[in-house]
């Protein structure tokens, strides 16, 4: 056909939504259909606007380094900003010390940066009490915003997120293999339970003594003597800013490197698999997933929605970052107690199959 014959209706159309300001109009016609749901203009907003992974960076980015300021002031003694023109944030540090958050804060070091509710738990219970307050932020905060925290908030989490972020390639541990090591952080939960209950009965009965001696360290926060949050958080920053030197309750022990190894370890696996302490090694994120089962907040997946085999089916599995095969689970809510409520999956489809709901 020659430049001068005239085109047909189709073939015009077809020039007319090859222009870039065609495709932009026909995309915001479809974007403002009527029948469009509420899911789909939050997801719009989180896909196109914020974007989901964005946004989650920032919000984890401001909580480390508020934690990492936290321990800062710790090994120092004093507030570092308390005559600058940052001043006021130091006034949002102590909160964390009196208010019993679910954060994972820099475990050994309660006193100076402040404490979590799994902390808590260990303190009071070794102590011979019993911890009213903690237990019930164990059950309310999972419960209304499910493992959020875990995914939006835990610094240590963020910075495994950044290990992943290297140009290393990452691995996928089988479903079997998984599973196996995800057991490991529920033998820490119960060992550290049992070894704070123990502690915490022998106490009350005034007989704690010879205990208390046969396990030293231990015997305050059992989990908080090796968890690798309080050794990257504050003794990293003690050892930066003391140039290698520890004071006396810590110094170089055995179970000093025993510490730093553990972080190297898991710092490492984290460049190959994505949030390896979250999967097999973190008790808090253990009991927050039992109690987050019966979390408000939920992701489904819908039956008329979900391509199935007509789409890449791994694609909403390799975004997760804790190895949930969504796929695998049966349609409706999915229940997993990994989930960390990243709210990468709901990013990924492209069916618009997964869903937040509050219910």
């Amino acid at each position: 056909m020659s430049n001068d014959e005239p085109r047909s209706t189709e073939e015009k159309r077809r020039i007319r939504d090859r222009l870039p300001f065609s495709r932009w109009k026909h995309s915001l016609l479809e974007r403002t259909r009527p029948h469009k749901t509420l899911h789909y203009w939050v997801k719009k907003a989180f896909d196109e606007l914020l974007a989901i992974r964005i946004t989650r960076f920032i919000v984890q980015l401001i909580a480390f380094l508020l934690l990492f300021y936290a321990g800062i002031t710790f090994v120092l003694g004093y507030d570092p900003l308390a005559n600058t023109i940052l001043a006021g944030i130091g006034y949002l540090i102590p909160l964390f010390g009196y208010i019993p958050l679910p954060f994972d804060m820099p475990h050994g070091a309660a006193q100076g940066t402040g404490t979590g509710f799994f902390e808590i738990i260990q303190l009071i219970g070794q102590a011979g009490m019993f911890p009213f307050i903690a237990l019930g932020v164990l059950l309310i905060v999972p419960i209304l915003v499910s493992r959020s925290f875990c995914g939006w908030i835990c610094p240590f989490g963020f910075v495994q997120d950044l290990c992943s972020l290297t140009p290393i390639r990452t691995r996928y541990p089988s479903k079997n293999t998984d599973k196996q090591l995800g057991n490991i952080k529920y033998i820490i939960l119960i060992v550290t339970l049992f070894v704070a209950t123990w502690v915490g009965l022998w106490t009350f009965l005034g007989i704690q003594q010879d205990l208390v001696d046969a396990l030293g360290p231990f015997s305050t926060a059992f989990w908080s003597v090796l968890n690798p949050s309080g050794t990257f958080f504050v003794i990293i920053p003690y050892l930066w800013i003391n140039r290698g030197v520890l004071p006396p309750p810590l110094a170089w022990t055995s179970l000093m490197w025993i510490r730093l190894i553990f972080l190297g370890v898991i710092i490492f696996i984290a460049l190959f698999v994505r949030r390896p302490f979250c999967r097999w090694f973190c008790p808090v994120g253990a009991v927050l997933g039992l109690v987050s089962q019966f979390s408000f907040l939920t992701v489904s997946r819908t039956a008329t929605e979900c391509a199935g085999g007509r789409c890449d089916s791994q694609t909403c599995k390799k975004a997760c970052p804790v190895g949930i095969d969504v796929m695998d689970k049966p349609y409706g809510r999915i229940y997993s107690p990994d989930c960390i409520m990243c709210l990468d999956c709901v990013a990924k489809c492209t069916h618009d199959a997964i869903k937040v709901e509050y219910s």
